[in-house]
C-alpha cells in the first residue's frame, strides 16, 4: 500500500471505521480508580572486545577504541490513567526516565545511539563527556471510544515497519499520533503518524528522523504506517504492516506462522516473514529497490526447541529500518549483526532449552549459531554507498543467553539476563566488526494500583 498527499484523509476514515456502530459502551473503572503504576529498574553491563585489530573511533577524542565498557542503571516509570467513563473515555499516560552511569569512563564509552551502548554522552551529537546521568519525561493523552484507543504525544508503537527499540539501557519514544483497534475478534489493527524520535539516550523529544543504516534526515519529516495482526486459532496467525517514511520510502510486511501439535510433547512449526522497501518522494538516502525475506521452520520436543532458518536480501542497499527502532521480524537477525547487508544470504540454526524440564522453572537457555555470505555492495548507491568496497563479504555470529526469572514470592518477577555473543568477518567485509560481546541485565518490575 502506498501513501499519497491524502494520507490524513485516509487515516481520518481509517479511525473513523474502525469504531463499531453500537450504543452500548464499555464500562469504565475512572480516570483515578484505573491508574496503573508500573516501575522497572534495569541493571545493565555492556562490554564490546574487538578483535583481529578492528577498533571503533571515540565520538568525543576521535582516537581509536579497542573495547567498550559500560555500566549504568536505569528507572523507567509509566503512569497509566484509567479513561473517564462514559461512551467516550479520556485518559493520560506519562513516563519519566532516568539513567544513572554507574562505570564507563571516556576512553571506553561508545555513544549510546549509532555506537552501540548504554551511556549517555553530552552535546546534541551525543559526541561530549559521558554524561553521569541523564532524565526525560514524556506524556500522551488518550482517548477510547469502544474498541478503539488513540494516543497523541509521547508513544511506543509496536508495529513491524516500526517498532520503538527498548534493547538498551532506556526505551526510545516517538512523538505523534497512534491507534489500535480490537474490534473482531482475533485481529488487531494499528497504525499513526509520528514526526520526531527521542533516542534511547535523548533528553528531548525533537530527535530527526531517518534510517538505522542511511542515517537521520532533516527533509524526513513524518513516518505514517497502517497494518494489522490476525491470530486465526491456536495454530494460524498472521500479520500485514505498510509504512511511508517521508521522502525516502515505501514499506510493506507480511508474516504468517504455523504450528501444529502432533501429540502432547512434539510439534512443529514453520513461517515466511517477507519485507518489500522501494524509494519514494525525493528518495534523500538514494535509489532503494529491496526485498528481504526470511522463512524458518522448527521442532518444539518438551522442554526443547530446533529451528532452523534461511534469510535472504534481495538488493543492492541493506535491509533498513526507521531510525533507532527495532524488532525487525527477519529471523537471522541477531545480538551483534543485523545480517541484512546488500544482497546477503544467511543461514541460521537456533537451539532453546526450558530448564522446567528438569524442575527448575524460569530458568531458559539459547544458543544460535548464524552464517551470512555472497555480501555485494559494489552497486550501492546515495547514503549506502559506504558498501562499494564489498564484493564478496561474509560473516558469522554465535550466541548464547541464559535467563532467569523468579517465580515466586518478594522477589517475583526479578529478572537475570546473561548474552554473549562473537561476530568475525570474512572476505572483503569491511562494513562490520570483529568483536566479543557481553551483556548483563537485572530487572526488577514494580506494578501498582491507585
Amino acid at each position: 500500500m502506498r501513501f499519497g498527499n491524502n494520507h490524513r484523509t485516509a487515516l481520518s476514515l481509517t479511525l473513523a471505521l474502525a469504531s463499531p456502530a453500537f450504543a452500548a459502551s464499555e464500562e469504565s473503572e475512572g480516570f483515578l480508580e484505573g491508574t496503573q503504576v508500573h516501575v522497572l529498574n534495569r541493571n545493565y553491563f555492556f562490554s564490546q572486545d574487538y578483535r583481529n585489530g578492528d577498533f571503533a573511533r571515540n565520538p568525543n577524542t576521535g582516537e581509536r577504541q579497542s573495547q567498550h565498557r559500560e555500566w549504568g542503571h536505569g528507572v523507567i516509570a509509566d503512569v497509566q490513567s484509567g479513561f473517564t467513563q462514559g461512551t467516550v473515555g479520556f485518559g493520560l499516560d506519562v513516563q519519566g526516565v532516568l539513567g544513572l552511569k554507574l562505570d564507563g569512563g571516556n576512553g571506553v564509552v561508545g555513544n549510546g545511539v549509532g555506537v552501540p551502548g548504554i551511556v549517555s554522552r553530552s552535546g546534541a551529537n551525543f559526541d561530549g563527556e559521558p554524561k553521569d546521568e541523564y532524565s526525560k519525561v514524556g506524556a500522551a493523552v488518550k482517548v477510547r471510544a469502544f474498541d478503539t484507543e488513540v494516543r497523541y504525544g509521547d508513544v511506543r508503537p509496536t508495529s513491524p515497519v516500526l517498532y520503538a527499540s527498548d534493547i538498551r539501557l532506556l526505551p526510545q519514544t516517538l512523538r505523534g499520533l497512534v491507534f489500535r483497534n480490537t474490534s473482531v475478534e482475533g485481529l488487531t489493527l494499528q497504525g499513526g503518524k509520528l514526526e520526531s524520535s527521542s533516542d534511547r539516550n535523548a533528553s528531548n523529544h525533537r530527535g530527526d528522523l531517518g534510517t538505522v543504516y542511511a542515517g537521520r534526515f532533516k527533509g524526513a519529516n513524518d513516518v505514517i504506517y497502517l497494518g494489522g495482526d490476525y491470530v486465526f486459532n491456536d495454530q494460524l496467525s498472521f500479520k500485514l504492516h505498510t509504512s511511508r517514511l517521508d521522502d525516502i520510502w515505501n514499506q510493506s510486511f507480511a508474516r504468517f506462522d504455523f504450528v501444529q501439535p502432533i501429540n502432547e510433547t512434539l510439534s512443529v512449526n514453520t513461517g515466511l516473514n517477507y519485507y518489500r522497501t522501494r524509494d519514494s518522494g525525493k528518495a534523500l538516502a538514494g535509489k532503494i529497490d529491496n526485498d528481504s525475506w526470511s522463512a524458518h521452520a522448527g521442532l518444539g520436543y518438551g522442554a526443547h526447541a530446533f529451528k532452523l532458518s534461511y534469510t535472504r536480501i534481495d538488493g543492492d542497499t541493506p535491509f533498513d529500518y526507521v531510525w533507532n527502532t527495532y524488532d525487525l521480524e527477519l529471523d537471522a537477525a541477531s545480538q551483534i549483526s543485523d545480517f541484512n547487508n546488500p544482497n546477503e544470504r544467511a543461514w541460521e540454526a537456533r537451539y532453546d532449552y526450558n530448564f522446567v524440564g528438569l524442575g527448575v522453572p524460569g530458568l531458559t537457555l539459547t544458543t544460535r549459531y548464524v552464517r551470512g555470505t555472497d555480501i555485494d555492495g559494489s552497486r550501492a548507491g546515495g547514503a549506502y554507498s559506504y558498501y562499494n568496497g564489498i564484493k564478496d563479504g561474509s560473516h558469522w555470529e554465535r550466541n548464547v543467553w541464559i535467563k532467569y526469572v523468579v517465580q515466586s514470592g518478594p522477589a517475583k518477577d526479578l529478572s537475570f539476563n546473561l548474552m554473549q555473543a562473537t561476530h568475525r568477518v570474512g572476505g572483503d567485509h569491511v562494513a562490520e566488526s570483529n568483536v566479543d560481546e557481553v551483556r548483563f541485565i537485572v530487572e526488577y518490575p514494580l506494578d501498582f494500583r491507585l
